[in-house]
């Protein structure tokens, strides 16, 4: 038993070392204001990264454009994953089946893949360097993870419920906003919280379609780790504000929503 319980600490352990390490060394370069090569640890830590990064315009854009674009990819996605959830998770036929493949083909596909396709079709419509083109950009990606959770959540809810609202004489509408979304929401907001965090965090289709004209956060970050000179500090500061808000809102959520990030939203 105590052999077994070593082995245990141990395996959670590597998988917990492998999470927080990153983002240890990311924590240590964000408030380095002074950190020689020799020295293992910075000699003096501070906010001027985040200061600097802050008061230059196209990261200061980049911060603004990431957050105004992931709310709304977020309510688009849901907009058409809500009725779509409820197709797939309420008809179970041949159908439903073959949709849900479909969409979750796209799970397979290298982002880059789908990009490649994007840019002609954008370029010919006038859509590059376009914020608001962005949208229905993101959505491609963040569809097949919202739509299995609101789906597995549909499912969840006994279909006798509808055919009794049914009877009573709700319509269709009537018997989604009344029986199945009260039922449903955690799976719902799940769904959402997978969108906004696919939209933070899409770098590929944003920098494809979207560059230089829309900057958000991801291709800032590129900008200082990616060309000719490696400035790993300002990066780590714009990193870490995908991070924090990030850990956040999963915090908030799962503490006081309850909500779970599985497939069907707890």
């Amino acid at each position: 038993m105590r052999k077994q319980k070593i082995w245990d600490i141990l395996i959670i352990g590597l998988v917990v070392a492998y999470i927080v390490l990153p983002l240890l060394v990311l924590v240590e370069y964000a408030f380095a204001e002074v950190w020689y090569a020799y020295q293992l640890f910075p000699s003096k830590l501070g906010f001027k990264w985040f200061s600097w990064v802050l008061e230059n315009y196209d990261t200061r854009m980049s911060f603004i454009y990431s957050y105004t674009l992931a709310p709304l990819v977020m309510i688009a996605t849901l907009a058409l994953c809500i009725p779509a959830g409820y197709v797939l998770g309420t008809r179970r036929n041949k159908l439903s089946l073959i949709t849900e493949n479909l969409v979750n083909m796209n799970m397979a596909l290298p982002v880059i893949v789908i990009g490649v396709g994007l840019l002609p079709l954008y370029s010919r419509l006038g859509l590059l360097n376009n914020y608001w083109a962005l949208i229905p950009a993101h959505m491609i990606g963040a569809i097949p993870y919202t739509l299995r959770s609101i789906t597995a959540a549909f499912m969840q809810v006994p279909r006798e419920l509808e055919e009794v609202a049914r009877v009573l004489g709700a319509s269709k509408l009537k018997v989604i906003q009344k029986v199945y979304i009260p039922l449903t929401w955690r799976g719902i907001l799940a769904g959402g919280v997978f969108a906004f965090s696919w939209s933070l965090n899409e770098f590929i289709l944003t920098m494809l379609l979207g560059f230089p004209g829309v900057k958000t956060l991801p291709v800032s970050i590129y900008e200082y780790v990616g060309g000719y000179y490696l400035t790993p500090q300002p990066a780590a500061a714009l990193s870490l504000l995908i991070v924090v808000p990030a850990i956040g809102i999963a915090a908030f959520l799962e503490k006081y929503l309850q909500v779970s990030l599985g497939l069907g939203g707890g």
